[in-house]
């Protein structure tokens, strides 16, 4: 027993003297180096799309037969694909860079006005070296709203 608890005495203490060995502090200073790109600044978009579902919008003005009667319609398997792949949204886009509207969130606005989808006007910014970040997505009855945050 007495030379089983040496034995293990013998072979644990260059693990704990490891473990407490300090470092020199006049040699060997380590220097924390920081990435040239985290020094310069960063431009962040808020690109809101805001889509409007026309399908609900005209049953707005009907009566309660006629809405019953349209969705009787649309029941069948041809009737939901035809209306899920050909939608009757209406898309409006806002460019966000903070502050006051400039002459590049004014152009991408203006230039955004005929997409159907808020693919394309991603796409769009990125090819004026915006970056997708994240997105949120707000769903009201008749109205659907995307934020998405882009970085320059």
């Amino acid at each position: 027993m007495k030379k089983l608890i040496l034995l293990m005495l013998v072979a644990m203490v260059p693990f704990l003297t490891m473990a407490q060995k300090r470092t020199k502090k006049g040699k060997d200073i380590k220097t924390e180096t920081t990435d040239k790109s985290s020094d310069a600044k960063a431009t962040f978009m808020i690109l809101k799309g805001v889509e409007i579902d026309m399908f609900e919008i005209d049953q707005a003005g009907m009566d309660q037969k006629e809405i019953e009667d349209r969705k009787r319609s649309d029941i069948t398997l041809d009737g939901m694909i035809q209306r899920h792949s050909n939608p009757s949204s209406s898309f409006h886009f806002t460019y966000d860079i903070g502050g006051e509207s400039s002459k590049e969130s004014e152009y991408l606005t203006k230039s955004s006005r005929g997409f159907r989808s808020m693919a394309q006007a991603v796409h769009h910014a990125q090819k004026s070296g915006w970056n997708f970040v994240n997105s949120t997505i707000v769903v009201d009855n008749m109205i659907t709203i995307h934020y998405y945050y882009m970085k320059r």
